[in-house]
């Protein structure tokens, strides 16, 4: 499969964040989420970034809500928001769980996350190793924190790690890093599917690198449940077959760009996906078979 992204892919993510804004009116099928209507029942709603916020039924997930770098490109981690969701104040109350997908500073804070642990006591946390050990090594860590949370260890291709939280089946799988093997091939990018007691899936994908290559290990995950929601990172939704990735490959029924730079690229806006571009853009989880 010919990948369209290659070459802002395998060049730095400063490169790749820093494409022009399109300056023209958005269309309704590529527009982003600003003007969504609330919605009811399962839905996902935008934090900053990647950060993404998810309610389904009962279970409320954070994926990659808070960050220490914006590298410029992306929107800045506000106070507000970082003290809101520390602090689980609403909309980030009555939190079940927080994901972290890598350890890099615009996806990941070690200070924040060890804050949050202290702060709210009910909150389990699922990242991977190496954002793990950055937290223990920071001095904010609590040696009772440990008992909250999951470390993640996976080699590339190796087969998902199941557990439950919150009545809600986790399931993890280490997907490379966009650039890989030339950059990042050390960081370990996890993706997390999850899927709730309301029926609902949603599956958050990092800084996945879209090669198809680095899911045919995973084919048989993928193939056995359709996810209605994936947050994938922006540069998905310029792939050449974009449609297969999505429908065949990844199996899933609606992907929702995140990881968006301030700036937005013009084939986002100029395209027929949907992406996240601020906080608290809304949308529904779509239903499965």
């Amino acid at each position: 499969m010919k990948h369209t992204m290659i070459p802002l892919i395998t060049a730095s993510i400063a490169a790749l964040l820093a494409l022009p804004a399109c300056n023209g009116e958005a269309i309704s099928n590529g527009d982003a989420l600003a003007q969504a209507a609330p919605t009811e029942g399962d839905k996902a709603v935008a934090i900053l970034n990647a950060g993404v916020r998810t309610e389904l039924g009962e279970v409320k997930f954070l994926f990659d809500p808070i960050y220490d770098n914006h590298f410029g490109s992306l929107a800045e981690m506000t106070p507000s928001v970082t003290e809101a969701i520390v602090s689980g104040v609403a909309p980030y109350d009555a939190v079940d769980a927080v994901f972290v997908s890598h350890a890099h500073g615009d996806h990941f804070s070690a200070q924040h996350l060890n804050r949050l642990l202290a702060a709210q006591s009910g909150v389990q946390l699922i990242a991977p190793a190496q954002a793990i050990e950055a937290m223990q090594a920071h001095q904010l860590w609590q040696d009772g924190f440990a008992d909250r949370v999951t470390s993640v260890t996976l080699e590339n291709g190796a087969d998902a790690m199941r557990f439950e939280i919150a009545g809600a089946q986790v399931e993890a799988i280490r997907t490379p890093h966009a650039g890989w093997p030339d950059r990042h091939a050390q960081v370990h990018n996890i993706t997390f599917r999850i899927s709730a007691p309301s029926g609902a899936r949603v599956m958050h994908m990092g800084d996945a690198d879209p090669a198809e290559e680095h899911f045919a290990p995973h084919s048989t995950f993928f193939a056995n449940a359709r996810t209605g929601l994936a947050f994938v990172p922006f540069w998905f939704l310029n792939e050449e077959d974009a449609d297969h990735l999505f429908d065949q490959t990844l199996n899933v029924e609606q992907p929702v760009g995140v990881h968006v730079p301030v700036s937005t690229p013009g084939f986002l806006s100029d395209g027929k996906w949907e992406f996240f571009s601020g906080e608290g853009q809304e949308v529904a989880v779509p239903a499965t078979p």
